[in-house]
């Protein structure tokens, strides 16, 4: 039948001429629909010697050129599934178009590795790019290396390297020298001062013990003064005989003397223990005499070394001024001393008459009890 045997060479070679013309808005629509995520582009996978064929007409004979380039088109742009065999062009399914992402134009490349392609593009879907600018990666700063300056022979640049250096040297070593001047200056007037304030304190120093030396000697110099040695020596006899009879009396007042040998009773002196507390008595009475004697002695020098207050047109303050200062006058000088001193034998003097008084009062006693013992023995009363 040669009519149907023309349409159905007419309608295959029509569609292959429609693939080979629409290879660049295929291209686009497959770059298009692999960004939106179509599985199966990602996974499908094209043998390397499989090929595209179109039946042919019978009676026709489709030139090798073109048929193979137009193939090759097809299976380098359509992605069938796998281990699928195209029977009719007009049957390819046709991507349809992303109106999300916008349409990139894809270069043409004429490699066939299309399972690489596909790896890539799953690669891309599995792990998404971040939106915007990659962040900056950091970079290992390198420090500046410090280089020897390059010698120069040129003279004026010589000069003007060492110029600067020159100018600063000398002007530092004004400096010093114009600082160490001031500094020698001022220690010295500093030393001049201090030599100055040392002069004028020993000078005052040795003024002070002249003074107070002065004082001394006119202080020793007075009547008063040559009394108080002898006062002093009258002081401490008195002590060494205070001590001496008081202990003879209290012997005496424990021990009376016996009245009678027992013998020759016409010889005997009936007042002789009588007399010996009567002489005890004597040396005790003198005893005290002295001691009040030295008591009055001490207070007259006293008060004759302290300095008189007089109230003949003086008011009180400037009295009161006076007697500090010559309070402190006595008290710095040998008047102080010797009036501590005498001041001290006052006390022991009063006490040595409290013990001569109680001494009195013992042997007193025991003449009494010696007395009337005689008395009753001349009576005949004792045995």
């Amino acid at each position: 039948m040669p009519p149907t045997s023309s349409v159905s060479t007419a309608r295959g070679r029509q569609p292959l001429v429609n693939v080979t013309s629409s290879t660049a808005s295929t291209r686009a629509k497959v770059s298009a629909s692999t960004t939106k995520g179509s599985s199966r582009s990602a996974s499908g996978t094209l043998k390397a010697g499989q090929r595209t064929t179109v039946p042919k007409a019978p009676g026709k004979n489709l030139k090798s050129t073109g048929t193979r380039s137009d193939t090759m088109l097809s299976s380098t742009e359509a992605t069938p599934a796998p281990n699928a065999h195209i029977s009719d062009p007009t049957s390819m399914p046709v991507p349809k178009e992303s109106t999300d992402a916008p349409k990139k134009p894809t270069p043409k490349t004429e490699s066939t590795d299309l399972p690489k392609e596909a790896t890539d593009l799953s690669s891309s879907m599995t792990n998404p790019k971040p939106s915007g600018p990659p962040p900056p990666k950091p970079q290992n700063i390198d420090k500046p290396k410090l280089t020897a300056p390059v010698p120069t022979s040129d003279p004026l640049q010589v000069a003007a390297q060492l110029y600067p250096w020159l100018y600063m040297t000398s002007t530092l070593d004004a400096c010093f020298k114009s600082a160490e001047q001031t500094a020698k200056a001022h220690l010295e007037t500093r030393a001049q001062q201090i030599t100055e304030s040392e002069s004028e304190l020993a000078d005052q120093k040795t003024r002070f013990q002249a003074e107070r030396a002065a004082e001394l000697f006119d202080a020793l110099s007075t009547d008063a003064v040559e009394t108080a040695p002898r006062i002093m020596q009258a002081f401490l006899a008195h002590g060494e005989a205070c001590e001496r009879v008081e202990a003879e009396a209290l012997q005496l007042a424990l021990n009376p003397v016996k009245t009678s040998t027992g013998e020759d009773e016409e010889d005997e002196d009936w007042d002789a223990p009588l007399r010996v507390f009567a002489k005890m008595l004597d040396t005790l009475d003198q005893l005290e005499a002295e001691a009040l004697e030295l008591e009055t002695s001490i207070v007259k020098l006293t008060t004759s070394l302290e300095p008189p207050l007089s109230d003949s047109g003086v008011s009180k303050d400037m009295m009161h001024d006076k007697t500090a200062e010559l309070n402190a006058d006595t008290e710095s000088g040998a008047q102080a001393q010797i009036l501590g001193v005498f001041k001290a034998c006052i006390p022991v003097l009063r006490a040595r008459i409290a013990n001569l008084a109680m001494a009195q009062e013992l042997v007193d006693g025991a003449r009494e009890n010696t007395s009337i013992s005689l008395r009753m023995e001349s009576l005949g009363l004792l045995d």
